[in-house]
């Protein structure tokens, strides 16, 4: 598991979030020694997410594998069936905008735009 408490705050951001984008969530207060914070679902879609909140800015030029190793091996190792889709939304502290990471097996993808949603990621790499 990663250091210090759950950013209450930002899953809280991330909650209001979701319900913009026509999503419905059910936080994980059962077992909160798994890594994810909400499961969220609309019709037809579901996943499983982490929110994460890192101090400093985010070079456009780090691999977010270096900057979320733990979080990314602790979200893969979920013990959910592998088809279920995993996303990180990070964001620093003096952001308000989440970034939406899909996480795979052995990669993690930064969304850009996600039309279903009306999502578009201000800090998308070109």
């Amino acid at each position: 598991m990663t250091r210090g408490h759950r950013p209450l705050a930002a899953i809280r951001d991330a909650k209001r979030f979701a319900e913009k984008m026509g999503y419905r969530w059910q936080e994980n207060t059962d077992n909160p020694e798994l890594a994810y914070d909400l499961h969220l679902f609309k019709p037809g879609y579901a996943l499983l997410l982490k929110v994460r909140v890192v101090r400093n800015h985010i070079d456009p030029e780090a691999f977010y594998e270096d900057l979320l190793a733990d979080d990314l091996r602790d979200v893969r190792a979920l013990p959910f069936p592998a088809w279920m889709p995993r996303e990180i939304w990070l964001r620093t502290q003096h952001e308000r905008t989440f970034r939406r990471l899909r996480v795979y097996d052995v990669t993690v993808g930064e969304i850009g735009f996600w039309t279903p949603d009306e999502y578009v990621n201000p800090y998308a790499r070109d």
